[in-house]
């Protein structure tokens, strides 16, 4: 049934992109294919990316499965309406399952300004909001266990020459509603950054971010699992199980600089749980730092009214190195709450080939150190250090 629902789906997109071009006229920017009206008022692109991966394990003494995978296979419609209307339909059929990913519509008559509704990422944390498609690692580093990600929302966002801020109010994951008849929760998040430039070549990124929640569907609870930033088969070995929970509050500072081809950017996240029952109160903490330098001279642009990186673009039909770098540290332990989690520190080395705007390889080397708790729970052997070779195919369009 999912099945002929996408299929139907896809039938109908290529019906309107057909019947646009008929009147309008289509263009390719930058990787892109772009269908717009005469006047400028419609406008539909397709955001198609297929991640296929390779992982091998090094060293380890758990059982992780090597082998590869379909990381990503998201298939997206993005439309402009009567000009000041956007809308975006973003589903993702990995796994052999289809998930729904943004699903929103905005009002953009204002200036350097919109409102938008639907399901999207809610603006916190530079690292998670980063679409897939332009990460510098395969993977988000371990502090993006924290983000609440993609939810039911309402936002504003507003920007200046140098300053970009975003808010929202929020419930649950789609998924999560449908599986219950629970009344969701409610949380609001913000984000701010100031992004000055000196000269052409540098830039800085000042940002700060705050989210303030309730556990999902009542259920005074709240799990945080993550992988050692490689995504191959079940391997979540920082698992933490909290109860009891009434609210949740994070914080996040982010920061980066950019000098012509070379950049730099790190991000800090902290937890906070308040307890019911007169129990411990929980606080985790993350952050990550990483360094890349684009060997054939391209940068990483940047955009205020996103307060973010873009794509990086090839100068020659060679393609684009990036040779990056990323230390990452997660605790998920809380002595004082009793909550053993586990504590980890990753470093990735990464080379991407920009071969042209849609398509790149990648390769991460992970070296993984873990703490005696950082065992899925007890499911697993603990203080297990190891290495992962990860390689990805990467096509978008």
């Amino acid at each position: 049934m999912r099945k002929s629902i996408v299929l139907l789906f896809v039938v109908l997109c290529v019906g309107i992109l057909s019947a646009e071009t008929s009147t309008g006229g289509t263009s390719w920017e930058s990787g892109i294919l772009k269908w717009t009206s005469d006047d400028g008022n419609f406008q539909t692109r397709l955001d198609v990316r297929m991640y296929l991966d390779f992982a091998q394990f090094l060293n380890s003494e758990n059982d992780f499965r090597n082998g590869t995978m379909l990381r990503r296979g998201r298939f997206a419609v993005k439309s402009k309406l009567w000009e000041v209307w956007n809308a975006e339909y973003d589903m993702d059929i990995a796994d052999n399952s289809v998930e729904v990913k943004d699903m929103w519509f905005s009002y953009n008559g204002f200036k350097n300004g919109f409102i938008k509704v639907g399901h999207f990422k809610v603006p916190f944390s530079l690292n998670e909001l980063t679409s897939s498609r332009l990460l510098t690692f395969m993977e988000r580093g371990y502090p993006n266990v924290f983000p609440p990600g993609r939810r039911s929302a309402l936002g504003v966002t507003k920007w200046g020459n140098i300053w970009h801020l975003s808010t929202a109010v929020y419930g649950q994951e789609l998924a999560e509603k449908e599986q219950t008849r629970i009344d969701e929760s409610i949380g609001f998040a913000g984000r701010f950054a100031l992004s000055p430039r000196i000269g052409e070549k540098l830039l800085f990124h000042l940002g700060a971010g705050g989210v303030y929640q309730t556990p999902d569907n009542d259920s005074e609870s709240i799990e945080y699992k993550i992988e050692p930033e490689a995504k191959m088969g079940d391997s979540e070995i920082l698992v933490a199980d909290i109860s009891d929970v009434e609210t949740i509050i994070l914080y996040g500072l982010e920061g980066a600089v950019k000098y012509d081809n070379f950049s730099i950017q790190g991000e800090y996240i902290q937890s906070n749980l308040a307890r019911l029952n007169d129990l411990e109160d929980v606080t985790f903490s993350g952050f990550y730092t990483f360094l890349s330098w684009i060997i054939t001279g391209e940068e990483r642009p940047y955009y205020v009214n996103e307060g973010e990186f873009g794509q990086v673009i090839p100068n020659s039909k060679k393609g684009a190195f990036e040779l990056a770098v990323r230390y990452s540290h997660l605790d998920l332990t809380d002595e004082d709450a009793l909550i053993f989690g586990g504590m980890a520190n990753n470093i990735v080395v990464g080379l991407n080939w920009y071969a042209n705007p849609n398509l790149r390889i990648m390769l991460n080397y992970n070296i993984v150190d873990n703490s005696e708790n950082a065992n899925m729970g007890g499911s697993l052997i603990g203080n297990d250090d190891f290495n992962v070779f990860q390689m990805r195919a990467v096509v978008n369009f």
